[in-house]
């Protein structure tokens, strides 16, 4: 084969390589409980987050004004609030496993 060949081929898997790994590392985040969120005194600001937890019974609100839906996601005794720019999902429902992310 022509030098000029081997190096092209050579540039064009490194490339794909490249893309390949930064997809894998973006889509790699992982998910904590309302616990393990609470227990852990501090989280990095520049990353995203993952909180799995349940849907307390009673506790979704739609502000049609604000245009707004807040609920609370629970695990044992802790709870954290959640506030959704929009209508509720069709799936979210009381004691719903959901995983919220921000």
């Amino acid at each position: 084969m022509k030098p000029k060949i081997v190096v092209g081929v050579v540039l064009i898997v490194a490339a794909l390589t490249y893309l390949l790994l930064g997809s894998l590392k973006d889509s790699a985040l992982y998910y904590v409980t309302v616990s393990e969120l609470f227990a852990r005194s501090e989280w990095p600001v520049h990353e995203g987050l993952r909180v799995n937890g349940y849907v307390a019974p009673a506790s979704i609100r739609w502000d049609a004004k604000k245009g707004e839906t807040r609920f609370l996601l629970c695990e044992g005794k802790d709870s954290l609030r959640v506030w959704y720019p929009g209508a509720a999902p069709d799936q979210l429902a009381d004691a719903q496993q959901v995983v919220v992310e921000g």
